[in-house]
């Protein structure tokens, strides 16, 4: 599937991953790698998230039903809201490359290159300052200014951001709206365990 990709992003470049690292100079190797990565890592944290989104659509019956009726737009805010209520990734860890200043509520800090930044990415996506009142609630459609994304960082920013971002909701709608019209049940509460990783 790659080759032919290639091949055909040689002779007409698109706004796309592979264009990308052809432009750059990346060989056909480095960009089957590139490529083997990215859906490698969008099959884990694409199934990570199905479960989650079933765990809280099986969970709420009415959660559930709103989604059956729904059409897509709808649905996938319902997800769009899981996501950001339980993002996949729920910690970064970076190192500064050059001093950064930020301002916090106890007053200005300024961080220093090499050191090492933790981002606590569920926290961010519940600051009322930027999603409003009940941070934690689950309220699909909530209302965002038109810069925010309905999954605040759950899919990262800048050069971070998941390419496969939109295709992850859409596999994810595809194949939760087809199992929840069945009538499937939880045969009980799931175990949550943490990859610290």
């Amino acid at each position: 599937d790659v080759k032919p990709a290639i091949r055909a992003r040689r002779r007409r470049p698109s706004a796309d991953v592979i264009s990308q690292l052809l432009q750059q100079g990346f060989s056909d190797l480095e960009i089957l790698t590139e490529a083997m990565t990215y859906a490698a890592a969008g099959m884990a944290t694409t199934r990570e998230f199905i479960t989650v989104a079933a765990w809280h659509l099986l969970d709420d019956p009415d959660l559930r039903t709103g989604y059956l009726i729904a059409e897509r737009v709808e649905r996938e805010a319902i997800l769009h809201e899981i996501l950001r209520l339980e993002p996949v990734v729920g910690e970064l860890r970076r190192t500064a490359r050059e001093p950064i200043t930020v301002d916090t509520v106890s007053g200005r800090v300024t961080i220093a290159p090499d050191e090492k930044i933790e981002l606590q990415l569920r926290r961010t996506n519940a600051d009322p300052a930027v999603v409003g009142e009940n941070p934690d609630a689950l309220c699909p459609g909530r209302e965002l200014l038109p810069a925010v994304p309905p999954v605040l960082l759950s899919f990262g920013d800048g050069h971070h951001r998941c390419p496969g971002g939109p295709l992850a909701i859409l596999e994810s709608d595809i194949f939760l709206h087809r199992l929840l019209a069945h009538d499937v049940v939880a045969a009980g509460p799931p175990r949550v365990r943490w990859n610290p990783v």
